[in-house]
């Protein structure tokens, strides 16, 4: 019987990469072989962490239709257009090969996931690693590929007898733990970043007995740039960088703030409306409201302003606030 992931390994893939693009406070990201856009997608959504809110994505595919299922998916919806964001969002689509860096892009981060193992290994794939670490030389990148070794939970694969088979047609190889391994340690030893592997994938509704000895389904590889880098990249990077296909301006909250009497108001009520159910507040159930995100942009700034208020009253101790009547 074969593993069923819950959630689904693409959910748990996107989870970890959105996580790890939160915990390095990151702010720009770089898709490389963004395909239909489905990792970008899932960053539209806002940060958890307001103070450091991700601001562009930016995608490259060499794929036309792909780029163009690309562009619908990133597209502002309704839900965009009428409840305001706090903080702008740009993103940028190009087409070209993701393994020559566009020109003067620059960016915090760029992930590579479940791409590296559909181009020549000996190629193809010191070509990419150069493009995102070596090129675009961000402050993070985060690799994401698939774990050969646990292709054993496969039975359809055939892992280690004469008849193995990739997980996908179009793969043109793929990497146990310790060839993973090897190549990211030489990567960041050649670029100048200090490497962290990770398993994805270890969640699941039916582990077979021992299935996590082979590790995680997929298997990730995070850069994290050293404060001094003093390698020379010396590769000789060919071929046309990519261009510009499409870009898109999410639509943002401008107006003005309220009066300081208005502002006031507007947080009475709602911590009213929130009282008379549970009798008191915490900050998140003020923050969750988008009326107040949008008057105060961060929630530190909220708190901040909820101290100097002899409305309210806050308990040290359970971080719960009341309104004084």
């Amino acid at each position: 019987m074969e593993p069923y992931f819950f959630p689904a390994l693409w959910e748990q893939r996107r989870i970890c990469i959105a996580r790890t693009l939160y915990e390095h406070h990151i702010h720009s990201v770089l898709e490389v072989g963004c395909g239909e856009g489905n990792v970008l997608s899932f960053l539209v959504s806002q940060s958890p962490n307001d103070e450091h809110p991700i601001t562009r994505l930016c995608g490259i595919d060499i794929n036309n239709a792909a780029l163009d299922l690309a562009y619908e998916r990133l597209q502002p919806n309704d839900d965009d257009k009428r409840d305001l964001r706090v903080d702008p969002l740009s993103v940028q689509l190009f087409h070209g090969d993701a393994s020559v860096p566009v020109p003067d892009l620059s960016v915090d981060a760029v992930v590579c996931t479940e791409v590296i193992e559909h181009v020549d290994e000996h190629v193809g794939a010191p070509a990419l690693t150069h493009a995102v670490l070596g090129g675009y030389n961000p402050l993070l990148a985060v690799f994401t590929t698939p774990n050969a070794e646990f292709n054993v939970n496969f039975p359809g694969l055939a892992y280690g007898t004469p008849d193995a088979r990739f997980r996908d047609d179009d793969h043109k190889f793929e990497w146990t733990r310790e060839q993973f391994r090897s190549w990211a340690e030489g990567a960041a030893d050649k670029y100048g970043y200090t490497v962290e592997i990770r398993g994805i994938g270890l969640s699941m509704r039916n582990p077979i007995a021992g299935f996590d000895s082979y590790g995680g389904c997929t298997q990730m590889a995070v850069f994290t740039r050293n404060a001094v880098d003093s390698t020379t990249h010396s590769d000789v990077v060919t071929g046309s960088p990519p261009r510009l296909y499409a870009s898109t301006e999410y639509p943002v909250f401008t107006q003005p703030q309220l009066s300081s009497i208005a502002l006031q108001k507007l947080v009475r009520k709602f911590a009213l409306d929130i009282c008379n159910t549970q009798h008191a507040f915490q900050l998140d159930d003020l923050w969750d409201i988008l009326e107040i995100k949008q008057q105060f942009k961060r929630c530190r700034a909220l708190e901040k302003w909820l101290d100097t208020q002899a409305t309210y009253s806050a308990s040290q101790s359970s971080g719960l606030y009341t309104v004084n009547t």
